[in-house]
C-alpha cells in the first residue's frame, strides 16, 4: 500500500507544483497545458483504485479535480487552436491578407480568458481541489481481496481488452463514441504507466497500445474542437475580413476529418 501511497502522493506533488508555475506565469502555454494533464493524471490514478476505497471519498475528489480542470479548459482550447491557426498561416501564406487582425484578435481573447482564470471564485475551486486532493490521498486506506500484484495486472489487462474491443468496433461519425474512447485510452495509459511497476505483469504494451488509441483518436476530436471554436468565432466578429478568415481556417479543418 505504501507504493500506492508513494505514487499518488508524487503526482499530488507535480500538480501542486503545476498550479503555481501556472500562477506565475499564466502567459507561457505550457504551464496551462501542463496544470491540466496534472490534474487529469491524479483523476486516472484514483479512477483506477476506485473499487478499493471509499466510494464517496472517489466521487468527492473526482469532482473537485474535474471541476479544477473545467477552469482552465477553455484556456487550453485558446493555446491549442492559435498554435493550429499558426501552422495554417506558415504552410499557407496566401489564404489570408488578415492574419495579423486575426492573432491579434486571438491574443486578446486568450488574455480575457486567462482572466477569467484568476477571478476569486476560480482561485477558491482550484486551490481548495489541490489542497483536498493533498489531504485527502495522504489519509487514504486501501482495501482488496487478494494482492496488489494480482489486482493491478487483473485491472490492467481487463480494462485493455475493453478498449481494443470498443476501439476496433467504434463507429468514426460517433464524437461522443471516439471522444469517450480517447479518455479511456488516456486513463488506462497513465495507471499502466505509473500502476505498471507494481505488478509482476507486462504493462509496457498495454501502456504503448493505449497511447497509440490516445493520439489517434486525439487528432480527431481535438479537429472538431478546433472547427467549432472557428465557427463559433466566425459567427462572433463584426469584422468581414476576420470573419472570411476564420471561415477559411475552418474549411481546412473540416477537411482534416475527412476520412
Amino acid at each position: 500500500m505504501e507504493a500506492l501511497q508513494d505514487v499518488l502522493h508524487r503526482h499530488t506533488e507535480q500538480l501542486k507544483k503545476s498550479y503555481t508555475d501556472y500562477v506565475n506565469n499564466p502567459y507561457n502555454p505550457k504551464t496551462a497545458h501542463s496544470l491540466r494533464v496534472s490534474s487529469r493524471k491524479v483523476r486516472s490514478l484514483l479512477n483506477f483504485l476506485k473499487h478499493t476505497f471509499g466510494e464517496e471519498e472517489y466521487r468527492r475528489l473526482n469532482h473537485e479535480l474535474k471541476d479544477l480542470a473545467q477552469i482552465y479548459g477553455p484556456l487550453r482550447e485558446l493555446d491549442v487552436l492559435i498554435k493550429l491557426c499558426s501552422d495554417i498561416a506558415l504552410r499557407q501564406p496566401e489564404l489570408s491578407d488578415h492574419y495579423r487582425e486575426m492573432f491579434k484578435y486571438l491574443h486578446q481573447e486568450r488574455a480575457r480568458e486567462m482572466r477569467r482564470t484568476f477571478n476569486k471564485t476560480n482561485i477558491r475551486t482550484a486551490e481548495a481541489a489541490i489542497e483536498s486532493a493533498d489531504s485527502t490521498i495522504h489519509e487514504l486506506s486501501f482495501e482488496i481481496d487478494g494482492d496488489w500484484d494480482a489486482y493491478i495486472g487483473k485491472r490492467l489487462k481487463k480494462r485493455s481488452q475493453k478498449l481494443s474491443e470498443d476501439y476496433e468496433n467504434v463507429d468514426m461519425t460517433d464524437y461522443e463514441a471516439v471522444h469517450d474512447i480517447r479518455k479511456r485510452a488516456k486513463k488506462l495509459r497513465y495507471a499502466a504507466r505509473y500502476f505498471g511497476g507494481l505488478t509482476s505483469k507486462k504493462h509496457k504494451k498495454i501502456m504503448k497500445r493505449a497511447k497509440k488509441i490516445q493520439d489517434e483518436f486525439g487528432e480527431v476530436t481535438d479537429a472538431r474542437i478546433n472547427q467549432h471554436l472557428l465557427d463559433q468565432l466566425a459567427e462572433k466578429v463584426d469584422d468581414e475580413n476576420l470573419k472570411m478568415t476564420f471561415q477559411y481556417m475552418s474549411r481546412i479543418e473540416e477537411q482534416t476529418r475527412q476520412p
